[in-house]
């Protein structure tokens, strides 16, 4: 690094309160350019942008949970505040007249607790991994099989991932500078906004569609029914029209349903409504976009796509918390989770850049190996690589 043996070296809090110092903009930058040296190494080229989004443990146990309105602090203590009460008023306590207690309705456990170590982790519930408090990490990877994160967004555990997807594709095309050809997702970012956002900007989407509810298999999908445009209608097998019937905002859907009494008779009862109500038909405001999309996974691309983005993004997930010690954040805060992600994110694009360039038979520039060194700083001390560095 430049220092001889007789010199003096900076001090330990350079290191220690560079999160402080620096702030949130140096560190960016920093994983900026990991992206760009990934580019520099040929592994970075405008292709599918795959998105996920996994679970980080937060640094605080379940223990520091407390109610929200017991960290909220009276100005007087409660044996001070009864003295001056009884002082102030002179009412014996046999007069007092109690309130009526009132039961508290049951409200979310994230709302009404919070953790006194890290107030701003929140509580999840997994079947596979249990009950923890944890952020989340939302990332973008592209490139030559998927190995450069191109966005990396820290966000509460309780953050639905849906929500996401416009904010980590715009970070993708912020930080590389590349477009978006297309979009590679689960069935939690198939969402009415999410298909609307992609359709309108003409990005292919091959994400398949949230299912609300229990789909019933036994009788007939939507497919059986023919849309009609111009009459804002549905046709039914049996000829009958199924009319906008209401409409809801929470999941951007639209029901129609047949006239009322008119599937009682109807010959295709069984198949269609075995109860004999009338049968209604759901549609999404984007749903031109929705079949687009559900064409696109019909095909082997589609599917290809979804064993890529399998591969690609669960495998990076793996890596960062087997080997880059993402499994548990280090700092407490959105904002350090957020510095840790970025250097976790910027130690793995230049690993892979480093390994690409050496593969190619040319020399890694000192100034690279420095900014591997400093980047493995976001490990923890037993994850150094002193080893690897040993030798120049």
């Amino acid at each position: 690094m430049g220092y001889d043996f007789d010199e003096q070296i900076p001090d330990h809090s350079v290191l220690s309160k560079a999160r402080a110092r620096f702030g949130p903009e140096v560190f960016e930058s920093f994983f900026r350019r990991s992206i760009d040296l990934c580019g520099e190494a040929g592994l970075l080229d405008e292709g599918p942008v795959y998105v996920d989004s996994t679970l980080i443990q937060a640094a605080a146990s379940l223990d520091s949970m407390v109610r929200r309105d017991e960290l909220a602090q009276p100005p007087l203590s409660v044996t001070e505040y009864v003295r001056r009460l009884y002082e102030e008023n002179g009412t014996p306590e046999d007069d007092i007249e109690q309130p009526p207690s009132e039961p508290a309705g049951k409200q979310p456990a994230n709302r009404a607790f919070q953790s006194t170590t890290d107030p701003e982790a929140t509580l999840v519930n997994r079947p596979e991994f249990g009950r923890h408090l944890a952020y989340k990490a939302h990332l973008a990877v592209a490139g030559r099989r998927g190995q450069v994160i191109t966005a990396a967004v820290a966000t509460t555990g309780a953050t639905a991932d849906e929500h996401l997807l416009a904010e980590v594709l715009w970070q993708h095309h912020r930080l590389s500078g590349l477009g978006i050809p297309a979009a590679v997702a689960d069935a939690k970012y198939g969402t009415t906004f999410n298909f609307l956002y992609l359709g309108r900007l003409g990005i292919p989407a091959f994400i398949p569609l949230t299912r609300f509810g229990n789909m019933r298999k036994d009788i007939w999908g939507r497919e059986h029914f023919q849309w009609l445009p111009d009459e804002d209608a549905y046709l039914c097998p049996a000829g009958l029209r199924l009319r906008r019937h209401n409409q809801a905002r929470d999941t951007q859907r639209v029901q129609y349903q047949a006239p009322k009494g008119s599937c009682a008779s109807c010959r295709f009862r069984q198949q269609c409504t075995p109860s004999g109500r009338e049968r209604s038909v759901g549609r999404s405001w984007g749903q031109e976009f929705v079949d687009r999309s559900e064409d696109l996974l019909a095909g082997s691309l589609g599917k290809q796509r979804l064993i890529q983005r399998k591969t690609y993004i669960e495998g990076t997930f793996g890596l960062a918390k087997e080997l880059h010690g993402l499994r548990r954040t280090r700092f407490k805060g959105r904002r350090r989770v957020q510095i840790q992600l970025w250097l976790t994110a910027a130690a793995m694009n230049i690993k892979r850049a480093v390994r690409r360039i050496a593969t190619r038979g040319r020399p890694v520039a000192p100034a690279l190996l420095l900014s591997l060194l400093l980047a493995a700083l976001s490990l923890p001390p037993n994850r150094l690589p002193y080893r690897r560095f040993a030798q120049p």
